[in-house]
């Protein structure tokens, strides 16, 4: 079993081009985004500037690799019918069958891994605002929850939008009078909430009922909606506290 698999659902030179562009350009607005919340911290403006390029970059040439944690087999039994003719009349028997099934459980390393990492290490900087922040995280992944949908061979899908919403109305109530954490809170709750809400509690469903070959936690080769909601969620904040 290879432990990373590269996965990308563009084909075509045209198609990757412009995959690569739009990709580029949402590397170079998130690199801006955090480029600020590592300013919020005390990072030294050229260092946050630089850190945070390299970073939306590396999401960007990282985002069709995926590190594969576990195999899954389970076996399903099929039920089919053969069709016998008795003076013209058909007769169906049935007959089981027993399918087994193999599903790699992986985490994207743009999508997921990447953000995560960011996300923890934020909350590591402002920890004496960790309860504040797990509030947060907890709001968004109980509605990340209740609006994901598992589709049967596609896996888990919501819209992006959605957390960051929430994520930002809940910064804002818990930093209604520290403005400058709203951004930061904001981020984190988008993605540490959509990672555990839409992906990691929806796991078991997926599996039982989805069935796809490979589950990619944080996206299949695109920028997942850990990523971008995350994105979305620093806008959203900064056009509230303008």
């Amino acid at each position: 079993m290879r432990r990373v698999i590269v996965l990308s659902p563009f084909r075509g030179l045209l198609r990757s081009v412009v995959y690569f562009l739009l990709g580029l350009i949402m590397a170079l607005i998130s690199a801006g985004y955090f480029s600020q919340l590592f300013s919020l911290i005390g990072i030294n403006r050229d260092i946050a500037i630089f850190t945070s390029i390299s970073i939306s970059f590396l999401s960007l040439f990282t985002s069709p690799f995926n590190l594969v944690l576990k195999e899954i087999k389970k076996e399903a039994i099929v039920v089919e019918q053969d069709v016998v003719f008795f003076f013209g009349y058909p007769i169906f028997i049935p007959r089981a069958l027993k399918l087994s099934t193999n599903t790699l459980v992986a985490v994207n390393f743009g999508g997921a891994l990447i953000p995560a990492m960011i996300s923890l290490f934020l909350m590591y900087e402002l920890k004496f605002y960790i309860l504040y922040f797990l509030i947060n995280i907890i709001i968004v992944a109980l509605i990340s929850k209740l609006f994901s949908r598992v589709i049967r061979g596609v896996g888990v899908v919501m819209h992006p939008i959605i957390p960051s919403v929430f994520s930002v109305v809940t910064s804002y109530i818990l930093f209604y009078k520290l403005h400058i954490l709203i951004p930061v809170s904001a981020y984190i709750g988008s993605v540490l909430g959509t990672l555990i809400g839409a992906d990691l509690l929806n796991l078991k469903k997926i599996i039982d009922e989805a069935r796809p070959q490979i589950i990619s936690i944080g996206g299949m080769g695109t920028f997942d909606g850990i990523f971008v909601s995350g994105i979305i969620s620093v806008f959203l904040s900064e056009l509230i506290i303008i």
